[in-house]
């Protein structure tokens, strides 16, 4: 995790991006020590979106930008673990579809609940009103599009 505190007052400014990892860092080891063994936050992201009535890999992989194949090695894993099941569509055998297993759900009630902690925490550090502008200014920034390729 980055320090602020490390650097030299003299020291050039971080850039943005190295603030936003620091920030994802301290929830990053938030979620590592409380959490189930062999889960990182992008399990707990991904096993996020998927809906009490499941849905296909394919949507899935859509959802969090993750190409087939790798949503397919990612819920493997997760299946290994007991988190997700993977079934035939019974629609289109060729598809899968995925659900959480009680194991699954437990483990998003969990993470949920440890964010909702750590977001509890840095809104006392930095105070309702700037927490809330934090937030807000997160959410535009998100929604900005990416410059058009050269």
């Amino acid at each position: 995790m980055i320090d602020v505190n490390e650097f030299p007052a003299d020291a050039p400014p971080q850039h943005i991006a190295a603030l936003l990892a620091g920030a994802f860092d301290a929830l990053r080891a938030e979620l590592n020590a409380r959490t189930l063994p062999g889960l990182r936050p992008s399990h707990y992201r991904v096993m996020s979106l998927i809906p009490g009535g499941g849905l296909r890999l394919s949507e899935l992989a859509e959802r969090a930008a993750i190409t087939r194949a790798g949503i397919g090695q990612f819920m493997k894993y997760l299946e290994n673990l007991g988190y997700v099941a993977l079934r035939p569509d019974p629609s289109d055998n060729r598809a899968k579809i995925v659900r959480l297993t009680p194991s699954g759900t437990s483990a998003v009630e969990l993470s949920t609940a440890i964010i909702a902690e750590t977001e509890t925490r840095w809104e006392a550090a930095l105070g309702a009103g700037r927490y809330r502008e934090l937030r807000r200014s997160l959410q535009e920034i998100g929604r900005l599009a990416p410059p058009p390729a050269a």
